[in-house]
């Protein structure tokens, strides 16, 4: 770092370089959700489904930030496919949740392992730079939706706790 850049300044070209390797990563996303028959709002979806959480077709509409009918339409097209399945919830049996069937969570594997293969080039990050970069990750990681770690199935500090591992 040269001494005419801040850490501020240094950190927000850090992000940019690292937002520009995520979104060119789009197109493994979304030739993950092709494979699968998945627009990429199903594949979304499919991936927010937890077999120990199922969330109701409200919360997925939340999720998705739609309307209801829009989710109604999303669970149809998932459920045709085989992947997920509607149950009367445990709490309120006049909830529908939304549960990923053996064939969907195959589904969501496949598409977690898309989404998580990292770029090329950081394979070939010196040990140290790799250390580096995990404990920045890790630092990250505090502040980060539990939710989205979740659905992309990866671990989850929150904010105060010990980083994992």
């Amino acid at each position: 770092m040269t001494d005419d850049r801040d850490s501020s300044g240094v950190a927000r070209e850090a992000w940019a370089i690292l937002m520009d390797l995520a979104l060119a990563q789009r197109r493994v996303w979304l030739e993950a959700g092709a494979r699968e028959g998945l627009t990429p709002p199903q594949a979304i979806s499919l991936m927010k489904l937890r077999p120990d959480a199922p969330p109701s077709l409200g919360d997925l509409a939340k999720h998705m930030s739609c309307d209801a009918s829009y989710a109604t339409a999303l669970a149809d097209r998932l459920e045709e496919r085989g992947l997920v399945e509607r149950r009367v919830s445990a709490s309120d049996r006049r909830v529908r949740e939304l549960v990923p069937t053996a064939e969907g969570v195959a589904a969501q594997g496949r598409l977690r392992a898309a989404f998580t293969t990292p770029p090329p080039g950081l394979d070939r990050l010196s040990p140290e730079d790799a250390e580096a970069l995990m404990r920045v990750a890790e630092h990250l990681a505090e502040y980060a939706d539990p939710e989205v770690a979740a659905t992309l199935g990866v671990l989850h500090a929150p904010p105060g706790a010990p980083a994992p591992g």
